[in-house]
């Protein structure tokens, strides 16, 4: 299927800056971002030091007319959604949010980005956050890890330092380094302004000349950036870590993106190493279970050499078969069979690629993306092109060259491992959403929606933590992880490949309250997709091999989460506030419990709770309503009926405080209180409560984290449950300051409790909950959730289009009420410490 070609528009200012606009009247909201092209890669003498990121840090201080907090005021008050990210060779700044709030998103990017005021009185203090920042990054082993292959990789290349930094040569950063550096790459001529979504294209053009075009144009030199020699000879690289796994990672160098080899190279590694029925996959975890998990990937900059590669999680004592094994396997690759295999992979390049359409932000990030990388609006359609163009001969000739190149290996290892040995544009309106139920009880919610050829089917079925003891805590996990592992009809190898080959994804959780199941491909391939969803729904097959490599992966995960601060306090957190049953039980379970969980255990669970009454089914995309009918009534009639299963109640004990203590640089603390069943009247009220203190401009984040400088992570989350649910607050911080931030949080929950949200903030507040609302249902995949959720709790399965109304009339003095009863009660306190 093509890729839409883009009806977006580019010109280039007479200051060098880049407009590029895709007005689409789908829905009212948009995307603004600006792409500065420059990264870590071009900090020049400094290279190494984290300067870029550090900038992008400092921008948020102020700009223009705005002080700091303005701004963040001032995008909330417009509903925006706004964040920044550095790369390489890239810093990005969006907003997302209503179309009514352009105008006033526009005019914070153009302050921000070009007129920052970048405040010598928070240079120290911002320095200090991103030092935390530093120590949560080699705290993460997927962080360290990423360290480890580029670093091997690469010798010269200015990829091989981290984006952050390191911390002596961050600490050398100087406030004139920081103006210099924005005054010299911070211009509009090497920048790019995307906008997709509701706007007249005329109108917001003269916006952004007032906005952007006096800026001045900056000088065209540009740093010398290295050039990596040729690789001569292979390179290992070997660290050790706090994991229970090895992570390995087998690569060569690849040329830079443009070069002829480049497609053949991505659909070499899609059909190695991309989903359940990829050839590595089924080879090493799923026929001979040497790893936990594996993948294929490529990476092709523009002008430097990028990487082919394999990147597998496995326990030590596999480590090194598998290691022969996938050697073996990728040099016989090019002599094998590929025609099917080619065209499944295509297929998912493809969809995934058309997924990106759904949302504002997915249309802005493509256009600007292409740019960036080509300054061809539709490199992305072009180069689905030349995908197609691509020969099983091109792919045998393409591989073959590379694996004659030297290869890169990178271990990282457990610590006490031994080393190893070796966009439519048109606007088309919805039909009526139709909801019906089958004899056996199970409801279905069918939201057509026509504009792109996509469909997303969820079902969502009445378990989750209640529905689990001490026993059987993570079933819910390890059922939906197995679910994918064949039906009775098609086993995992044949289901993989049927699903992958359509470019359709399955995937299956576990939540606080369901097992959520999702499906989704192109809309011509309902007939295939439909039938199969029921089949993996209702008749798993639930293999005894699959449950054993899903049940080592769980675990690894598991012991993985216990070395995580955040994660571990939230884990503790639970117990104290919902006892040890239900909502108290850790979703992953626990070394005792997944050992003795077998098939058996899975089916008996699956018996009890994948029945009519049990579940709910929602079918949202592009499709015929009655032909959708028939086949869904087909799929799920086999469902058993009878009665529903009804968690019991919670037993709520008193609150109690744990400390543990763990060998990691920062210190977490977690405050928890119960919070709201999920039809409580209270979580619209929470909802508004739970953005307050996670915003930007909450109070929260301006008093702990820029005010105090207490807390690089600050910030609250909840959870809604069959009859309790959960409100919690946390903190990341130096174990230092822990005390003094934990007074200081405390402080401002009491503030909370007894003042709700300012009034001079509540609107503010209420866009930002208007704007997310907006945001999140876009796709079909969201609205679907959405139905499927709410029909499971008995509301319409078009609630989600009520939300806003509900928001529109909720007012301060209801959320002021809802937050003293929230608070009423002392916390359940849950601290991790550094050793």
């Amino acid at each position: 299927m093509d890729f839409p070609a883009t009806a977006a528009t580019s010109e280039t200012l007479p200051n060098g800056l880049t407009l590029i606009l895709d007005p689409s009247p789908v829905a009212p909201v948009v995307s603004a971002q600006v792409w500065v092209e420059t990264g870590s890669i071009h900090e020049g003498p400094l290279l190494g030091s984290g300067l870029s990121h550090f900038l992008e840090h400092m921008v948020f201080k102020g700009g223009g007319r705005f002080g700091p907090s303005e701004l963040a005021e001032t995008v909330q008050a417009g509903g925006g959604h706004w964040n920044a990210y550095t790369t390489f060779d890239r810093t990005v700044y969006y907003i997302d949010g209503p179309a009514l709030g352009l105008r006033s998103f526009l005019e914070v990017l153009a302050a921000m980005v070009f007129h920052p005021h970048l405040p010598e009185s928070e240079f120290e203090k911002e320095k200090d956050v991103i030092r935390r920042e530093i120590d949560m990054g080699l705290d993460d082993p997927d962080d360290r890890g990423h360290r480890l292959l580029f670093d091997t990789a690469f010798i010269r290349d200015a990829r091989r330092q981290p984006v952050i930094g390191h911390r002596e040569l961050f600490d050398q950063i100087t406030y004139d380094d920081l103006r210099r550096y924005h005054a010299t790459r911070y211009t509009p001529n090497r920048a790019c302004l995307c906008l997709s979504g509701d706007f007249d294209p005329a109108e917001v053009r003269e916006t952004i000349l007032s906005l952007f075009g006096d800026l001045p144009r900056g000088m065209e030199h540009e740093p010398t950036l290295p050039s990596e020699p040729h690789l001569l000879s292979p390179r290992v690289g070997r660290a050790t870590f706090a994991v229970p796994a090895s992570r390995l990672t087998l690569a060569w160098q690849t040329p830079p993106a443009g070069h002829p080899d480049q497609p053949a190279l991505d659909l070499a590694a899609a059909i190695l190493g991309r989903g359940r029925s990829a050839r590595l996959y089924r080879a090493l975890r799923e026929e001979r279970p040497l790893a936990l998990e594996i993948s294929a990937w490529c990476w092709t900059p523009v002008g430097s050499p990028g990487l082919f590669a394999v990147s597998a999680e496995v326990l030590p004592e596999h480590r090194d078969e598998l290691l022969a094994a996938l050697r073996q396997l990728i040099a016989a690759f090019p002599s094998t069979a590929l025609d099917h295999d080619l065209e499944k992979a295509r297929r998912q390049i493809a969809s995934t690629q058309i997924k990106t359409l759904t949302t504002v932000s997915g249309r802005a990030t493509d256009l600007a993306s292409n740019w960036h990388e080509a300054r061809d609006l539709d490199h992305t359609r072009h180069y689905l092109q030349q995908l197609d163009r691509v020969t099983a001969a091109d792919i045998r000739r393409a591989l073959g060259n590379l694996l004659t190149t030297p290869e890169i290996l990178t271990f990282l290892d457990p610590i006490d491992a031994p080393e190893s040995t070796a966009t439519a544009r048109m606007a088309v309106e919805a039909p009526s959403p139709e909801s019906f139920s089958l004899p056996n009880g199970t409801q279905v919610s069918l939201l057509a929606d026509a504009r792109i050829p996509l469909i997303s089917l969820q079902a969502v079925i009445r378990a989750g933590a209640p529905a689990e003891s001490s026993a059987t805590a993570g079933i819910n996990r390890l059922l939906a992880a197995a679910l994918p592992h064949g039906t009775l009809r098609h086993d995992a190898a044949e289901l993989a490949l049927t699903l992958e080959s359509l470019g359709a994804s399955f995937g299956a959780s576990a939540g606080n309250n369901s097992i959520i199941a999702q499906l989704s491909g192109l809309s011509g391939d309902l007939e295939t997709l439909l039938p199969l969803f029921g089949e993996i729904l209702c008749s798993p097959a639930l293999p005894s091999d699959a449950i054993e490599r899903e049940r080592a992966s769980q675990l690894a995960t598991l012991q993985e989460t216990q070395e995580d601060p955040l994660s571990l306090a939230f884990r503790n957190l639970r117990p104290l506030l919902f006892g040890e049953s239900g909502y108290g039980l850790a979703s992953l379970g626990t070394e005792t419990s997944l050992a003795h969980l077998d098939r058996l255990a899975l089916a008996a669970h699956h018996s009890l709770h994948f029945r009519g009454p049990n579940l709910t089914l929602a079918l949202a995309g592009d499709f015929d309503l009655s032909r959708a009918r028939e086949l869904i009534t087909a799929a799920f009639a086999g469902l058993e009926g009878g009665d529903p299963w009804l968690p019991a109640a919670s037993k709520l004990p008193e609150s109690g405080e744990r400390l543990q203590h763990l060998a990691k640089k920062q210190a977490v603390l977690t405050l928890g209180y119960r919070g709201c069943a999920a039809l409580d009247e209270d979580r619209h009220a929470l909802r508004f409560l739970q953005e307050w203190c996670s915003d930007m401009a909450g109070p929260l984040f301006m008093r702990i984290r820029e005010d105090l400088g207490l807390a690089y992570q600050v910030g609250a989350t909840q959870f809604h449950g069959f009859d309790t649910g959960l409100f919690a607050f946390y903190l990341a911080t130096d174990p230092s300051q822990l005390e003094l931030a934990r007074t200081e949080l405390l402080k401002e929950i009491s503030q909370l409790a007894t003042q709700g949200i300012p009034e001079e903030a509540f609107e503010r507040v209420r866009a930002t909950v208007l704007s997310a609302t907006a945001l999140d249902q876009q796709s079909p995949a969201s609205i679907a959730r959405h139905a499927a959720i709410d029909t499971l709790f008995g509301l319409p399965a078009t609630h989600h289009r009520e939300l806003t109304g509900i928001y529109q009339a909720l007012t301060p003095d209801e959320v002021r009420s809802a937050a003293s009863r929230l608070l009423a009660l002392p916390p359940c306190v849950s601290i991790v410490m550094p050793e």
